[in-house]
């Protein structure tokens, strides 16, 4: 007869556990943890699931008892509070504890990679089930170092996306990792001051390839001035080539375009063929030189009296320093030595020549004494 009574009171108690339990829980089902508490004395069990409980240590709700242990209990897991119960034996009462139910937590770890930037991050901690999980960026460019950089691209592990920030339900243990770009800086520059700056300078992803130009191989100053591009300088380092450079930025690079400073010689003369003149590197030495040339006429030579302009020089062949634009100019002036000998010994010679005729002359028409004596003759006497 107790017994039956008993039976009937706990059916009823468990439906109506179960039905306040679906009016009032929640829509999603909660994971818990299970957790055993103090104790007091209670008794008795049913063999049969469903029944209550009660003690003064607490206890829970339950849906399962045991007849081969000598109590009996249940839990109900939408119950996360614990309730005291008694719990009875058959053979002797005894206060059998009580157990909790309370939500599962889980772990979110944000990191970083290169990991050196976890500081940049936030967001990691333990979260209960279903609760959403925020994290993000500081900042979305680090700079570590005046040529060194590093570019936020996005998050993976756990969660994928390009924003600085992000969530998720936390359902599980995640791990979401803030992925950081390294970029480098290329800096270009030309010498000497006054030549024109290379093209392709910023910053560049770790392992790509910067091309590099200069604008002109050659750059027109003044009249008889120019810069010549000669090659590159990188990370102070010679390195010759063309007016362009393909370079490979797996670290930041200093790039200088070397020009030479260079000055036009200007050679002239009027006679003869005269050598050196063109564009020639600052402060380096020119030779000139400029050969005779033929005579114009008969006695008539010309002759070199040196050199004039940007230098001064007596002989043919020269050296000017170009420390700027030069014009030299060889002079020359016609020797009439020769011919004025010439016509002098031939003025001479007919003079000479002149003089003797003329003497010559004169003493064919002189008569000779001797000869200009008259002869007397003998005139035969006609009286004898």
């Amino acid at each position: 007869m107790h017994r039956s009574i008993w039976a009937k009171t706990a059916i009823a108690v468990l439906v109506l556990a179960v039905s306040f339990t679906f009016a009032a829980g929640p829509t999603t089902t909660p994971v818990y943890a299970h957790h055993w508490g103090g104790g007091g004395w209670g008794g008795g069990g049913w063999g049969h699931r469903g029944g209550w409980g009660g003690g003064r240590g607490g206890g829970y709700w339950g849906g399962y008892s045991s007849w081969y242990y000598p109590s009996y209990y249940w839990y109900y897991p939408y119950y996360s509070y614990y309730y005291p119960y008694y719990g009875y034996s058959w053979s002797y009462p005894y206060y059998n504890g009580y157990s909790a139910y309370s939500p599962a937590q889980y772990q979110l770890t944000v990191g970083a990679n290169p990991s050196s930037l976890a500081g940049q991050v936030t967001g990691g901690g333990s979260y209960s089930y279903g609760r959403s999980a925020s994290f993000s960026v500081s900042q979305s460019v680090v700079q570590t170092a005046p040529d060194t950089s590093y570019v936020f691209q996005g998050w993976t592990g756990g969660y994928s996306g390009s924003g600085t920030s992000g969530s998720i339900t936390m359902t599980s243990s995640v791990t979401v990792t803030a992925v950081f770009q390294p970029q480098y800086l290329l800096t270009l520059s030309a010498q000497p001051s006054g030549a024109p700056s290379p093209q392709g300078a910023g910053w560049f992803n770790a392992g790509s390839t910067a091309s590099i130009s200069v604008p002109s191989a050659t750059v027109n100053q003044n009249p008889g001035s120019q810069l010549v591009f000669t090659g590159w300088t990188v990370d102070g380092s010679s390195n010759q080539g063309g007016s362009t450079l393909s370079l490979q930025m797996n670290s930041p690079h200093v790039v200088v375009a070397q020009y030479t400073q260079q000055y036009y010689l200007t050679v002239q003369s009027q006679q003869g063929v005269s050598s050196g003149q063109g564009w020639y590197n600052a402060g380096s030495n020119a030779q000139i030189s400029v050969t005779t040339p033929p005579s114009p006429m008969f006695g008539v030579n010309w002759v070199f009296d040196g050199w004039q302009g940007s230098t001064q020089s007596s002989s043919q062949s020269a050296t000017v320093l170009m420390n700027g634009p030069m014009t030299v100019t060889a002079m020359w002036h016609q020797d009439y030595t020769i011919l004025y000998i010439t016509i002098g010994s031939i003025i001479a010679i007919i003079v000479v020549a002149a003089i003797a005729l003329a003497y010559v002359n004169k003493n064919r028409k002189q008569p000779n004494p001797q000869q200009t004596q008259p002869q007397l003759q003998q005139i035969p006497n006609k009286t004898s």
